[in-house]
């Protein structure tokens, strides 16, 4: 028997194996897939992330201290600071290196197992896996679910609601470029207000272009696509298109008897941005406090993994709501309101007044979106877009106080 079953080989999963392999808990790593850290995404960490969970040299694609941003008009504005305020990395060789670290230290791995059945009793916790024809039980005392967003796992423990979990899709293809040197962005756009696209530098001629919004079918991906080739920025053809569905709001609970769900899995991702590296391996730390504690005690009860849920809301709960409902208020701003907000958000005046303080950090949103809110010349025109946006502002000012 194990101590402790982690369920899904991502960022927030493998670090929570790391944690307690390197403690001396005996750990299973169990992942559908085969190769570990293979899932869609742009590899933007921030350096708050690349300091806490160090990253090596060589899988740094590129450092990042600027961004072009673009209006849905095309108008463009440069955010830049001094020094590299984040990092394109490898994501899958950044994951596994994690991974590996986690296996050096201790926890097995098993990839390519489909789990099946999870059952919780008062002995322990059975997982019932399937890999082709064969199936396999695993047992533990504690279930760590870091399965990513809409896993049929938690949907077998109970955890899941489809009603209450709020979520966006990205969309997003590999591109061979031509010129592109630095990160962009592209805000709203025909037909699509509430998304935000990206063009990420990946090598010298790669690159990634991708957006989130609310269409699960790719038209503003689509359409910011043909602008790219138009321009000539992009060659005609593109490869590897991907869509997965992007949590904004995290589960209503995230913890039972015997069990935390971490990462992904549990709703923990930017609002803002759809970024969940970071938040996925804090997560990851968090929950293997807990769980050692939970060893060391033998109590699995609920009550006593509640503390798992405490510890993540202190340190990221009021992060995630303030960008939640700031996410909310751009999704109800159409394109020319973004247009003008941008151009004074995008001013020399406010840009140093929010982007280059001190607090501005990639990694934490929440102090720069209640600078900008409540920066004169924009809560002006923020009241200005009429009674819809009211209550998006009383939430955003109830998450900021905390409440």
């Amino acid at each position: 028997m194990y101590d402790v079953l982690v369920l899904g080989a991502g960022p927030a999963g493998n670090t929570a194996a790391l944690e307690l392999a390197r403690q001396g808990a005996r750990v299973a790593v169990i992942d559908y897939r085969e190769r570990i850290g293979d899932k869609l995404c742009t590899g933007v960490i921030g350096m708050e992330c690349a300091r806490k969970f160090p990253v090596r040299q060589r899988h740094i694609r590129r450092e990042v201290d600027s961004a072009l941003i673009h209006s849905p008009s095309g108008r463009c504005y440069t955010v830049k600071r001094d020094g590299p305020q984040a990092l394109i990395v490898d994501r899958v060789a950044y994951v596994s290196e994690v991974a590996a670290e986690a296996g050096r230290s201790g926890a097995d791995y098993f990839t390519g197992h489909r789990v099946t059945a999870v059952d919780r009793a008062q002995q322990g916790v059975r997982v019932w896996t399937g890999r082709g024809p064969t199936s396999e039980c695993f047992h533990s005392q504690l279930l760590l679910i870091a399965t990513g967003f809409r896993s049929p796992v938690t949907q077998m423990v109970g955890l899941w609601d489809r009603s209450a979990q709020d979520f966006i899709f990205g969309q997003q293809v590999v591109v061979d470029t031509n010129g592109v040197e630095g990160v962009e962005v592209f805000v709203g756009g025909a037909g699509a207000p509430e998304s935000i696209g990206w063009l990420v530098p990946t090598s010298p001629n790669q690159g990634l272009v991708g957006t989130i919004s609310r269409q699960k079918r790719p038209v503003c991906l689509d359409s910011l696509i043909t602008v790219l080739r138009r321009e000539g920025r992009i060659e005609a053809d593109v490869h590897e298109f991907s869509r997965w569905g992007i949590p904004v709001r995290p589960l209503a609970r995230t913890f039972g008897t015997r069990m935390l769900v971490l990462g992904d899995a549990a709703g923990f991702t930017k609002p803002t941005t759809g970024g969940g590296i970071y938040y996925g391996m804090m997560s990851g730390r968090i929950a293997s406090e807990t769980a050692l504690e939970a060893l060391d005690s033998g109590d699995y009860s609920a009550s006593a993994l509640q503390q798992y849920e405490r510890r993540w809301k202190r340190e990221f709960g009021r992060e995630m709501d303030i960008g939640y409902y700031a996410r909310r208020l751009f999704e109800a701003m159409s394109n020319e309101q973004k247009e003008e907000i941008m151009r004074v958000f995008l001013s020399q005046e406010v840009q140093s007044e929010i982007v280059d303080s001190p607090g501005f950090s990639f990694d934490w949103h929440s102090r720069a979106i209640l600078r900008t809110v409540s920066n004169r010349q924009i809560a002006k025109m923020i009241i200005g877009l009429g009674p819809a946006v009211a209550p998006l502002l009383t939430r955003l000012a109830r998450a900021a106080a905390g409440n």
